[in-house]
């Protein structure tokens, strides 16, 4: 039986901290957006019969989780290009992207856009700092990063380098083509400013550096006016710099220049954080050339030609503003934030409207509370999030400064948020307001790395457990009163830290897994231990058959472990992917209000392993080759495969009702699976 794709539904996920990532298509009909190593092509309205935008996803499918450091789409929309970072001194890709194909795709409801990869540029060292596109789109620009730092100029119908030259002799951070030359460009940096000029027929590289008489700057962004007279220039220490960018054309060398760029003026009040971005609009009144400036500290202001701030267009944002995209009709513009939020401001009455939301540092865990497939819960660095899964909307953000939520759980009646955090505390919440409910500190000596509640128990009652693991190896079972909580065990037989702990049905036993090679089997009345399986790996997760006559296990081996729990041998150990098995899910066994339970298999739901039949016959793995995978329990073969995460899944999980699969990991992406029919 060969593998059938599982259908993606949906991908909350946005990685705020790439310059200028977010960007409005020509069309004016979709964004493009950077998520990991992949770009997100999305539709800006849902179509007819959804409720929901559609999405592409174009990814590289490059070894290692290279991610994305910048984008740029060409003016007439036919291509896109991303720029991408290597490890260590490699050299980092770029590549070229059919865009018009990749919004086909998007519009056609197909969210993996094979077959749009027109080319692979791999010259910079390190990583790709900035690109971008000449006016006709028949060149690409790129600038190597701090350990390159060179400038080179790519013919986008070959794919072949024309002509390259260092940047700078200090550090360049971004480039950008003029808008009506397509052989003239401006590049800025570390106290600097060149106007370039192309010859394709040499070839060679031009520059003249602009004269900035005594002023000093870090220029990190910059925009060119629509009539290429001026370019705008956002400084770490806050200022806009208005820069004349005329110069002459390429002369013999021993012709001096009769024009030179210079430094015209900047903006006198600073905005707070510096100027990670900045773009030029027109005011259509007074035909002027205005600035907007996003800020550091989360600032969106709009400067008047004279670089002086206009108080009326001002709007306060959560995290420093990493894009300004301008809309085709350039009556409002969409920001990115570097904490992974997307606006949406209209320039006449400039009131920010919140588009989308997500997590902006790697996902660690994902929980849904019994019997509900309607809210998921996410774990992340800094803060816990509940989603609506119909809408895919946040609903709530539990916020802890300065800590990694590490893993969580939710107790059966759903009335409380149990979970772990790399401060040594477990905290409990509740999950209609996010108030804390109680807290136990030092809960172990270093970070609490995994938690489960005893499912059995009625955390409604006068008393119930959870379990918690940590990076001290100590497995330790809590008692939670109505006022207080008691550690009833603490038992340490693991020499690494435990990644995992799940309990059984009846609340009797827990398993935990470690990096030591070990997975132990405890007995939650008597605090010892009943089981250990070893192997040669580190135990990334371990849980129960529903049926509570095996252990299933996954680890670094790229194997998933089957296991007797009469004497904790092995029974057999299958193929699991290409890299190490991270995470393990399995449809467990259905209370008697669950809707499984209740309504049974039906035929809408499909037949074999579809949704509705018995618990434990299939379940599904995460894996650090990306790939999110659904498998036969009893024949041992993946029925089902998933491709879209651009980097290392931590997390996956099945919703009650087994119609879909949530998965997440160090992309910060959440992706929302369909299963197909298997018959």
């Amino acid at each position: 039986m060969g593998e059938e794709q599982l259908h993606l539904t949906a991908v909350l996920g946005f990685s705020g901290r790439v310059p200028s990532g977010l960007q409005y298509l020509p069309g004016g009909t979709h964004i493009a957006y950077p998520l990991g190593a992949s770009i997100v092509i999305r539709s800006l309205h849902a179509s007819a019969g959804s409720h929901h935008p559609k999405q592409a996803f174009l990814d590289p499918q490059a070894e290692g989780e290279s991610s994305v450091t910048c984008l740029a789409v060409s003016p007439d929309g036919k291509y896109l290009a991303s720029g991408h970072a290597a490890f260590g001194q490699a050299k980092a890709f770029s590549y070229l992207w059919d865009l018009s194909k990749a919004i086909s795709h998007c519009n056609n409801g197909t969210p993996s856009a094979g077959g749009c990869l027109l080319h692979s540029l791999q010259q910079h060292k390190g990583r790709v700092q900035s690109l971008a596109f000449n006016c006709v789109g028949s060149l690409l620009l790129t600038l190597g990063g701090q350990d390159d730092n060179d400038i080179v100029v790519w013919d986008v119908t070959t794919g072949k380098g024309i002509c390259g030259s260092p940047a700078a002799n200090d550090n360049s951070h971004c480039v950008r083509w003029l808008n009506s030359r397509s052989d003239r460009f401006v590049a800025c940096g570390d106290n600097h400013l060149r106007v370039w000029q192309v010859c394709t027929s040499t070839p060679k590289l031009h520059p003249v550096d602009a004269n900035m008489g005594s002023i000093r700057r870090v220029m990190q962004c910059l925009s060119i006016s629509a009539d290429d007279a001026h370019a705008f220039v956002g400084s770490t220490t806050g200022e806009v710099l208005k820069f004349c960018i005329d110069r002459d054309d390429i002369k013999p060398y021993n012709e001096p220049d009769s024009k030179q760029p210079s430094l015209k003026g900047y903006s006198r009040k600073r905005l707070g954080k510096g100027v990670p971005s900045v773009t030029c609009v027109i005011n259509p009144l007074t035909g002027n050339t205005n600035i907007i400036a996003g800020a550091g500290d989360g600032a969106v202001q709009i400067l008047n030609p004279k670089l002086e701030p206009i108080p009326s267009h001002r709007a306060e944002l959560t995290g420093a503003i990493t894009s300004l995209s301008l809309a085709p009709d350039s009556k409002s513009f969409y920001v990115g934030t570097e904490l992974s939020q997307r606006y949406s401001i209209d320039i006449s009455t400039f009131t920010p409207e919140l588009r989308a939301t997500c997590h902006f540092g790697p996902i660690t865990d994902v929980k849904f509370p019994s019997d509900c497939s309607d809210i998921f819960v996410t774990a992340s660095v800094q803060d816990i999030r509940v989603w609506n899964a119909k809408q895919r909307q946040e609903l709530l953000r539990i916020q802890v400064p300065n800590a990694t939520c590490n893993a969580i759980d939710i107790t059966p009646s759903g009335a409380t948020i149990i979970s772990a955090w790399s401060d040594g505390k477990i905290r409990a919440f509740y999950p209609e307001s996010g108030k804390l409910k109680f807290m136990i500190p030092d809960a172990h000596t270093d970070e609490v790395t995994a938690l489960t509640v005893c499912a059995s128990d009625d955390d409604r009652g006068s008393e119930w457990r959870m379990v918690s693991g940590g990076k001290d190896g100590q497995v330790r079972v809590w008692k939670v009163l109505a006022d207080t909580q008691l550690m009833v065990h603490s038992v340490k037989e693991h020499r690494g830290p435990i990644n995992s702990v799940v309990c059984n049905a009846d609340g009797t036993q827990v398993i935990s897994s470690s990096d030591d090679g070990s997975c132990i089997v405890w007995d939650l009345n008597k605090g010892h231990r009943i089981h250990a399986l070893f192997d040669q790996t580190v135990f990334h997760s371990a849980l129960y058959h529903p049926d509570e006559s095996q252990y299933l296990t996954c680890g670094a081996n790229y194997k998933i472990g089957y296991w007797d729990a009469y004497d904790g041998t092995a029974i057999r150990m299958i193929e699991g992917g290409e890299d190490e098995i991270t995470c393990l899910d399995i449809v467990q066994q259905q209370t008697a209000s669950s809707p499984r339970a209740v309504g049974g298999p039906s035929p809408e739901n499909g037949v074999g392993l579809g949704v509705g039949d018995d618990s434990g016959e299939w379940y599904a793995s995460g894996s650090a080759d990306k790939s999110v995978k659904v498998w036969h329990y009893d024949d041992g073969i993946p029925l089902q495969i998933g491709w879209g995460h651009s980097g290392r899944i931590n997390c996956v999980t099945i919703s009650p009702d087994e119609k879909c699969i949530v998965s997440a990991g160090q992309d910060g992406g959440l992706f929302i699976w369909r299963r197909a029919r298997v018959d």
